[in-house]
């Protein structure tokens, strides 16, 4: 078990973060979740912006040494220790939480497992009073989130490929790969692969040059906070942005479908994460394509404006837990 100590060494701690983290060939390889990252120009730019958010963090931190309020709690995770790359690294931190390695002390224990299925022990906190947050959600595979979607949303995603007419996409089973293709269906069913998944085209390109997303920062039952995506129609699978805007759930959600995202989340067993949403412009309905429970910032926005949703989604974790 991890956890990460703020009153533990720096050097110590900084380190902790890499642990399982290895370059080679200009690649990042990590182990933890065997994703192989290229050391590019799109790499080195949102590193950059981790480095500033982090900074601003540390120093923020510095100033408030002698100032510091009460912490809320105290607060573990399990298996895996959050780098500060990740939302919940900045948002436990600006809830006012104090960090510990002892599970069978910490008041919660946020189960933090960068991976596709889960694997940690399911009984590891037996005869511990602390409160656990994000436990039940143990598999984000993308046929699981789209059997969720259709069992709530009683509408599918998924297609069959050797039946369905028409433009789809084939992208990977697991989390995180952002591997997505267009392709003409049916295909022969010598050409379907078992770590594929298939779907209908979501096509959201309403002004016809751009793709928009909707990323969902869903906290302890709460939409804090929605990111409003532009890409360019040809990188819609991409971590390329035009263009970000944060938005209020109703600013972009009608009441049902906000009702229906909670049953989703519910059904999924998220406390804590994103989703990442799609409207069809020509059906007007919205897909949930992904979920991710160990969710990153969007690093396209500036300082003030990450810092900002941020504590968004603070203020909603500290209200939720107390």
């Amino acid at each position: 078990m991890f956890g990460i100590d703020l009153d533990a060494n720096p050097m110590t701690r900084f380190a902790d973060y890499f642990r399982g983290i290895r370059f080679e060939n200009g690649h990042l390889h990590i182990a933890s979740t065997g994703a192989v990252i290229a050391i590019d120009k799109p790499f080195r730019k949102s590193a950059w912006a981790v480095l500033k958010l982090y900074g601003y963090f540390k120093a923020r931190q510095l100033k408030h040494v002698f100032t510091r309020p009460k912490a809320k709690g105290t607060l573990a995770f399990h298996p895996q220790t959050p780098g500060p790359w990740y939302n919940i690294w900045y948002v436990t931190q600006l809830a006012g939480f104090k960090f510990t390695d002892d599970v069978s002390t910490a008041d919660y224990t946020f189960i933090f497992e960068d991976k596709t299925f889960s694997e940690y022990d399911k009984n590891f906190a037996d005869g511990s009073d602390t409160r656990l947050i994000n436990h039940r959600i143990d598999d984000i595979s993308k046929d699981h989130v789209a059997e969720v979607f259709e069992s709530v949303f009683g509408y599918n995603l998924r297609i069959d490929p050797t039946i369905y007419v028409g433009r789809g996409i084939r992208k990977s089973n697991s989390n995180g790969t952002h591997d997505g293709i267009e392709m003409d269906f049916p295909i022969a069913s010598s050409e379907v692969r078992a770590d594929q998944t298939y779907q209908r085209l979501i096509d959201s390109t309403f002004d016809g040059t751009t793709s928009e997303d909707l990323r969902v920062a869903y906290v302890l039952g709460e939409i804090a906070l929605v990111y409003h995506k532009y890409k360019p129609v040809d990188d819609r699978f991409g971590t390329h942005y035009l263009n970000v805007d944060i938005k209020s759930a109703e600013a972009v959600f009608s009441g049902e479908e906000i009702d229906l995202i909670h049953a989703f989340c519910e059904k999924m067993g998220l406390d804590f994460g994103a989703l990442d949403v799609m409207r069809d412009k020509h059906d007007g309905k919205i897909y949930i394509v992904d979920v991710n429970k160990t969710c990153m910032p969007v690093l396209s926005l500036g300082l003030r404006e990450q810092v900002a949703a941020q504590k968004k989604m603070a203020d909603v974790f500290a209200r939720h837990v107390a």
